[in-house]
């Protein structure tokens, strides 16, 4: 099921919000780094001024009502870890990159007043919560963690009923600009026929019906996933593959208010 009113343009972020739950995806432009010019970069790792990210972030916070002080950010390596954290966590490689949460791509809660963070530019944010109770989970899905199922391995740490989760899958790369090689799709198989076609040099591979398919194969019923349609190959978004790797990276985000 594809619902992009899901995602609502808002100044600096796409995403949806409620009284207590909040998720979206950073945008590209109004900025302060230099990475690209007068961009809303937020990442530490990839030599802007700490400064800049660190503005950033107190905008968003404001514009969501989310404190910094309650973000937890990964170290993130393109695999299928994930890792339960809770308000202990809190700040975690926020205002500078420790070796806390090394070499995880997925998080998930049951606290209220987390807000699970994690850097993109192509790959696929996944974001699972739950209706019935305060479960919230988010994934980085590029190729390396989709091949170690990292979509249904988060699913799959939740302790309730399947039929209480939504999935929503966020903005990310294209399959029409996604081009990948022989090993790639060896590395992902099996796949569904509709996810991956043939060029004339490689695959044209669409890692979000990847990533679908994953969480209905984990037993999540298929009218409460939402795709979007946003990509990163748009300008509105930071593309590593688009600009060859000279850019930012944006901020996906889910998280629930404390009630009081």
């Amino acid at each position: 099921m594809t619902n992009n009113h899901l995602f609502k343009l808002h100044k600096n972020f796409v995403g949806d919000m409620t009284d207590e739950l909040t998720f979206g995806y950073t945008m590209r432009h109004g900025g302060q780094s230099a990475y690209p010019e007068n961009s809303f970069n937020m990442a530490l790792y990839i030599g802007d001024d700490s400064k800049n990210v660190h503005a950033h972030q107190e905008q968003l916070a404001g514009e969501i009502n989310f404190p910094v002080s309650s973000w937890v950010l990964p170290i993130q390596k393109h695999g299928g870890n994930i890792e339960e954290v809770t308000s202990a966590d809190s700040g975690t490689n926020i205002k500078t990159l420790g070796s806390s949460l090394y070499d995880v791509d997925g998080l998930y809660t049951y606290e209220r007043g987390v807000l699970l963070t994690m850097n993109y530019a192509d790959c696929i944010p996944v974001y699972v919560y739950s209706v019935t109770d305060t479960f919230t989970g988010l994934a980085h899905a590029g190729w390396r963690g989709t091949s170690e199922s990292i979509t249904k391995k988060l699913i799959d740490c939740y302790k309730g009923s399947k039929e209480d989760l939504r999935v929503i899958i966020g903005v990310g790369i294209n399959k029409s600009f996604y081009e990948v090689d022989d090993r790639v799709i060896d590395a992902l198989k099996p796949l569904p026929d509709s996810s991956y076609e043939q060029t004339k040099t490689g695959w044209q591979l669409d890692l979000k019906e990847v990533n679908k398919h994953q969480a209905l194969s984990a037993g999540i019923y298929e009218k409460h996933i939402s795709v979007t349609g946003l990509g990163t190959e748009s300008d509105e978004f930071f593309s590593f593959r688009m600009e060859q790797g000279q850019t930012g990276r944006a901020l996906a985000f889910i998280g629930r208010r404390n009630n009081d």
